[in-house]
């Protein structure tokens, strides 16, 4: 359900981008996420995930700064920006010991701490590789290219990255999660 919710920014990005331009996508984009956030907000009882705060407060800076000083380049450096941080986020947390991924996932794998820094990092080129693709569509393609790609064209890309992390990681299932006779 909270997947299905993060969409809706979305959507009401590309609806308004492809009725009333980019400006009034930002608006939108941000109205929703501010109408998400807060039904996030309440579902998880007055609390973020660190990942959720940082998307909600990048959102309002960059949103912010495209409705008031009428310039989407604001909006266009939010989705580089917030896939560098986790990027960022996932590298430092390997260098440091303590890989991000073991944190999001230990109760679905079964993984030694190399493989959990492995994994991690593998997820930080994906973030990184996201970045640079989502700075590729803002600045060096069309509008309509630019809010394709930001709206859904990276969803194919996310779909392909997490089937095969699965395929790779099949034989790592946590036992409890495949085991017939536990409840």
């Amino acid at each position: 359900m909270k997947a299905l919710l993060d969409f809706i920014p979305l959507i009401a990005f590309f609806i308004a981008a492809r009725t009333h331009g980019i400006l009034a996508a930002a608006g939108a984009l941000l109205v929703a996420t501010l109408i998400i956030y807060a039904i996030h907000f309440i579902r998880q009882k007055g609390k973020f995930e660190k990942q959720q705060w940082v998307v909600l407060l990048l959102t309002i800076v960059f949103c912010g700064g495209t409705l008031l000083l009428r310039d989407d380049i604001y909006l266009r450096w939010k989705s580089p920006i917030i896939n560098g941080i986790f990027a960022l986020t996932l590298v430092v947390s390997v260098a440091i010991d303590k890989p991000l991924m073991q944190l999001a996932m230990k109760d679905v794998f079964s993984l030694s701490v190399r493989g959990w820094k492995k994994l991690t990092l593998v997820w930080a080129v994906f973030f990184a590789m996201m970045a640079v693709l989502h700075y590729i569509t803002a600045f060096t393609m069309s509008d309509e290219a630019w809010i394709n790609f930001k709206t859904y064209g990276w969803i194919p890309i996310m779909l392909v990255f997490v089937i095969a992390q699965f395929a790779v990681l099949k034989n790592h299932l946590n036992p409890a999660l495949t085991d017939k006779t536990a409840k």
